[in-house]
């Protein structure tokens, strides 16, 4: 039986630009289960950051409604969205977001840090940097690192505190063709041996390649939601 992990129904977020209104989500409705990597796309401004955005909690709906890991967003307090990202959600960011004076192992401890993860904290980030080939780089600040380096350290970082569902904004926006592979068949990795959810939005074919799932958004709006064949990368 299917378990879901984000459930939208009739999703709409609207922004004020002045005095015109500009709908960056319309009425969507879509249901992602455990253990999918599926791919938001779509041209620019079609509403798929805004989309991740409302998932991830940092932005909030004007209507409908949307449940994250089985909770009711529209009735979570800033404290609470903020604890369901810490310990629910791992987001990934195009300009990859590490903190500069920190290295790559301390960067993956921050979050098991805050989340109250004790004395298990540094062999819990170096067992991730193994699996992502990073552990000869664990002592390096980001300034010290590659792109695609650093875009791994961002994972590392992401799927620590062993979350439920991975957010990525056009992770392999900044990565060239061999990082950009690299990247996608580590969380493909990821996403196959321990059940991570992945959702990404992007406009990068070679994700798209990768994902079992790709919903199409246009002006907002679902206009087409495929499932690709069993044997697709």
């Amino acid at each position: 039986m299917s378990v879901s992990v984000i459930e939208a129904k009739d999703l709409s977020k609207t922004y004020e630009a002045g005095r015109t209104e500009v709908q960056a989500v319309r009425d969507v409705s879509m249901t992602i289960n455990k253990g999918e990597f599926t791919a938001i796309v779509g041209p620019s401004g079609s509403g798929k950051t805004t989309l991740l955005n409302l998932f991830g909690g940092l932005d909030t709906a004007t209507s409908g409604s949307l449940s994250v890991v089985n909770l009711d967003i529209s009735t979570l307090s800033k404290r609470q969205r903020a604890d369901m990202r810490l310990y629910y959600l791992g987001f990934v960011f195009q300009a990859y977001n590490l903190v500069p004076v920190l290295t790559a192992r301390e960067n993956v401890e921050f979050v098991l840090e805050l989340q109250g993860v004790g004395d298990e904290r540094s062999d819990r980030a170096g067992e991730v940097l193994e699996e992502l080939g990073l552990t000869e780089f664990a002592d390096r600040r980001p300034n010290e690192l590659s792109g695609g380096q650093q875009q791994r350290v961002a994972v590392a970082r992401a799927i620590a505190s062993r979350p439920r569902l991975v957010l990525a904004d056009e992770p392999t926006a900044n990565l060239d063709g061999e990082n950009a592979e690299i990247l996608l068949t580590m969380m493909r990795r990821l996403n196959t041996e321990h059940d991570i959810t992945f959702v990404f939005s992007t406009h990068d074919p070679r994700v798209v390649a990768y994902a079992q799932r790709v919903i199409t958004l246009v002006d907002g709006c679902v206009d087409k939601d495929e499932i690709k064949n069993a044997g697709s990368c």
